[in-house]
């Protein structure tokens, strides 16, 4: 490419010149630049414009900025003049909700807000983004460095169209820029309408954007490179993923973590997000979902969204992927590691990505479905005690007061009991009456879930049901005694609890005397019969690999 040569010959000439200058400090400082353009010469050179070290949220480190800043300096001028003898407006529209520009200054906040522009690609390798849209929450922003006459990889420009699809179809504004705004921005935004239209061709879009922009032109490079992967149809966009999201979960984690959720997915998937509210349930959308041929389905909430959501999906071949914004989110720790619990975005969105899935057991208690666990006494209490503005503001800790009220409290429940017990190809259903504190019935439990954890922790597909209950006991010391025993199995260091009753099943009914309350997977409710069944490997979910 002829602009090495220029990089490479002023490296060379600012070396010689270096050497043989007698003067110190101008010998230094011609050093210095020859290094600057040796770099961008090797960047130009392997195509290395990550050589720049332009985080995602377009800041460059300042031990970068200054070994570059003869070269930035250079770029910073010959730009200065360039939009000086500027024959069109910095900003123009070129499609609906899509706009192309040179690269944007705080002076252009105002025409970005007037046309209620929040999203920003920006193309550029060597200059930082716009600062207010690195720390203003009223803009999305994306980079996608590319070298100046170049274009960017496959993998990067699709990146960049399915981010743009994702934010025009939540109803933004996007303004995609590069320095000028002629050839790296005119390049992303060619790719993303032939992508809409595969009808156009590379000429009759170039004409479509020229009309509005005269200015925008490519080089040689990019043309080749755009009419390749336009021939080879690499251009077409997937059919996008449904995502469900509850926006309230996690009191409201979904506005903190929003647009790092759709930047780490668009890396490979268009987006078509849909929100709960008042009127609109988890459970409906994934039935548009399901409606619509989905193969694959997010959701983001709490274990009370999943739930929704894999009711929906059972016995089906969709694949639920699960971003965990809730309070608990039990399951996830379950699929995808406590790590989890740290970074929930970063690793959810890598399992998903990654494209592993497995099929896990379900079970349902009187056609309720139920992923982790039904629960009577101690649990129910918990849950009980902890309401909506608790669990936004101390997260997990909302439930311990409830635990502890429980454990202290005389209550007790007595329950009739009915299990299947196999007797060679026959089974005989035998039942019991039991006074229990607490009567927990697993699915899938992580060892948090201390009151499932009576044999140890329930696996996804292990194709059984975990039952761990609590006999009645008069002291509040013997209650506590036996807490502690089990928090031993539920963090192994024995196998089985001594002072918790343990068993499992694939069936089970629960009667009483009276109404039984009982929650599942977080939900209160209230029966006075129960009839839980397994269902094995009954719901595929991504998993890691």
């Amino acid at each position: 490419m002829f602009i090495i040569k220029y990089y490479l010959l002023g490296a060379l000439l600012t070396l010689i010149t270096a050497i043989y200058i007698p003067q110190l400090i101008i010998s230094l400082l011609l050093f210095w630049v020859s290094l600057s353009l040796a770099l961008v010469s090797i960047a130009y050179l392997f195509d290395f414009p990550s050589i720049f070290r332009k985080s995602q949220d377009g800041k460059i480190v300042w031990w970068i900025r200054w070994a570059f800043i003869p070269f930035l300096l250079g770029a910073k001028i010959y730009n200065a003049w360039q939009r000086r003898h500027d024959s069109v407006p910095p900003i123009q529209q070129v499609g609906e909700n899509l706009y192309l520009s040179r690269r944007l200054f705080p002076s252009d906040l105002e025409f970005l807000e007037a046309h209620d522009i929040s999203c920003i690609v920006d193309v550029t390798a060597e200059f930082a983004g716009l600062e207010s849209a690195m720390t203003d929450q009223q803009f999305h922003y994306l980079s996608i460095p590319v070298l100046d006459h170049k274009a960017p990889t496959l993998q990067r420009l699709r990146h960049a169209m399915n981010w743009i699809d994702s934010q025009i179809a939540c109803g933004r504004s996007v303004v995609v820029h590069c320095a000028l705004g002629r050839g790296r921005s005119v390049f992303v935004v060619a790719a993303y309408l032939l992508s809409k239209d595969p009808s156009l061709s590379v000429e009759s879009v170039m004409q479509q954007i020229n009309s509005v922009r005269s200015t925008a032109r490519l080089n040689r490079l990019q043309l080749k490179t755009l009419q390749s992967i336009r021939d080879k149809e690499l251009l077409t966009l997937e059919e996008p993923i449904w995502m469900v999201v509850n926006p309230s979960a996690g009191g409201g984690k979904w506005q903190q973590y929003e647009q790092q959720v759709i930047r780490y997915l668009t890396k490979k998937h268009r987006l078509n997000i849909h929100l709960t509210d008042e009127h609109t349930t988890a459970t409906s959308l994934a039935q548009q979902a399901k409606q619509s041929g989905a193969k694959q389905l997010l959701v983001s909430g709490g274990d009370g969204t999943v739930t929704e959501v894999a009711s929906q999906l059972v016995d089906t071949d969709i694949t639920l992927g699960i971003i965990p914004l809730g309070t608990a989110n039990a399951l996830c720790h379950v699929l995808y590691g406590v790590g989890v619990k740290f970074s929930p975005v970063e690793k959810a969105c890598e399992t998903i990505l990654a494209g592993h899935c497995q099929r896990i057991d379900t079970a349902a208690c009187n056609q309720r479905l139920t992923l982790l666990v039904l629960g009577i006494g101690f649990e129910r209490k918990m849950i009980e005690h902890a309401d909506r503005a608790d669990k936004d503001t101390f997260g997990q800790l909302a439930y311990l007061a409830g635990f502890f009220n429980a454990v202290i409290s005389e209550d007790t429940h007595s329950l009739q009991v009915s299990m299947p017990e196999h007797m060679g190809n026959e089974a005989k259903w035998n039942e019991k009456t039991i006074d229990v504190h607490s009567f927990v019935v697993a699915n899938i439990a992580p060892f948090s879930t201390m009151l499932a954890q009576g044999g140890g922790a329930p696996l996804p597909d292990d194709g059984q049901l975990h039952i761990t209950y609590l006999d009645s006991l008069e002291s509040l010391g013997g209650r506590l005694a036996a807490l502690s025993d089990l928090t031993l199995t539920s963090i192994g260091a024995q196998e089985k609890s001594n002072r918790f009753q343990y068993t499992s099943t694939t069936q089970l009914t629960i009667t009483a005397d009276k109404p039984i309350d009982y929650v599942i997977d977080g939900e209160l409710y209230c029966d006075s019969r129960l009839e839980i069944t397994l269902c094995p490997r009954s719901l595929s979910v991504f998993v890691p690999a």
